[in-house]
């Protein structure tokens, strides 16, 4: 859970997020990437593309929730939880879900098993859902050099 900033005393309390993440194992066969296209249709799809004309899907099974912000707006996760260090992260804690999670109303934040995940790029995109993102590879092979 997120923890609260030393304020002035009488001072309104604001919350201070510090992102705890594991980077996504199968994700590191892509050095770097751009995201291309983002696509709902009742599962998230989110194409990317890598390296030596390397291509994929990122997709998301049936997402609770999805959202997109600039870079800009999330400069907690910098410099550790970016390129080069990754692109694609599970939070563990400190990010869109605990943020979610102090809403009374946000009812699936009570339930087990649900996870946060985080795709860096100048978008950036979290994604709120019951199983972990499929990577599937299209075009060549993102580990293979090509000269």
């Amino acid at each position: 859970m997120p923890t609260v900033s030393g304020e002035p005393e009488g001072a309104e309390s604001t919350p201070s997020f510090a992102p705890q993440c594991r980077l996504v194992a199968e994700s590191s066969r892509y050095t770097s990437k751009a995201v291309r296209d983002l696509r709902y249709d009742g599962d998230l799809t989110i194409a990317i593309q890598g390296p030596s004309f390397s291509h994929a899907h990122v997709v998301f099974r049936r997402p609770v929730g999805f959202r997109v912000l600039d870079e800009g707006d999330l400069t907690e996760y910098w410099n550790t939880y970016s390129e080069p260090h990754g692109w694609l992260w599970e939070v563990l804690r400190g990010g869109w879900l605990d943020l979610e999670r102090q809403r009374p109303t946000f009812w699936r934040g009570e339930q087990d098993g649900l996870r946060e995940y985080f795709l860096v790029d100048e978008d950036c995109i979290n994604v709120l859902t019951w199983e972990p993102p499929e990577i599937i590879d299209l075009g060549t092979d993102p580990t293979v050099t090509t000269d």
